[in-house]
């Protein structure tokens, strides 16, 4: 077993300015992706290379927020990096190695429509609340879909993902057990750090 960074999650609660502020940083201007519909939650997509890409994610005024993933958004107090995803076409047993750890998570299919009127349908893992919050990654399947980070806006490049906790050893030997080859220092405080290339020069976020 193997998993691999899919992408990473930038959120807050309102998309308008999560774009702009994007594309001040940057040069670039992400695009809308979609609604999640049941979840809360609406993106815009911007690609950093040819396998993983960022997503801004924000409250869906339309949806109800009700322990849900908007939810979640609605209630932070700024916008920051929130959490990261990995790729696998072994979610069952992804999630099995996490239950090794004492992580439950839920599997589920989900979709949304693209502006362009095609749908997009995946399979998602995500864990239950645990010591380790977001920390412990979020699996997702894109089954027969293209890959968003083939076709969201190009222009930022992916230099380096990583995070810090305090528990970083319990992290480390959760990740290792999923194949995935993540940098995980240990710090006082969790962090997320995401490092990019764009047209406006080298680019760090930190949340």
């Amino acid at each position: 077993m193997s998993l691999s960074l899919d992408h990473v999650i930038y959120a807050g609660r309102d998309l308008e300015p999560l774009m702009s502020s994007f594309a001040n940083l940057t040069g670039v201007t992400p695009a809308k992706g979609g609604r999640h519909p049941g979840m809360g939650t609406m993106n815009a997509l911007a690609s950093l290379g040819a396998d993983v890409y960022f997503e801004l994610l924000a409250i869906d005024p339309s949806q109800t927020l009700s322990g849900n993933m908007g939810a979640r958004v609605n209630a932070l107090p700024f916008p920051r990096l929130f959490a990261y995803m990995l790729k696998s076409r072994e979610l069952e047993m992804v999630r099995k190695a996490m239950l090794e750890h004492g992580i439950s998570a839920d599997l589920f299919d989900a979709s949304r429509e693209t502006p362009d009127g095609k749908t997009l349908r995946w399979r998602l893992l995500v864990p239950h609340d645990n010591p380790l919050g977001d920390f412990v990654p979020k699996c997702i399947d894109w089954l027969d879909s293209v890959h968003p980070a083939t076709t969201s806006v190009p222009g930022c490049t992916f230099e380096s993902f990583e995070m810090g906790h305090p528990q970083a050893q319990q992290l480390r030997s959760l990740l290792g057990a999923l194949g995935a080859n993540l940098s995980v220092e240990r710090a006082d405080r969790p962090y997320f750090k995401l490092r990019m290339r764009t047209p406006k020069g080298p680019l760090v976020l930190t949340g």
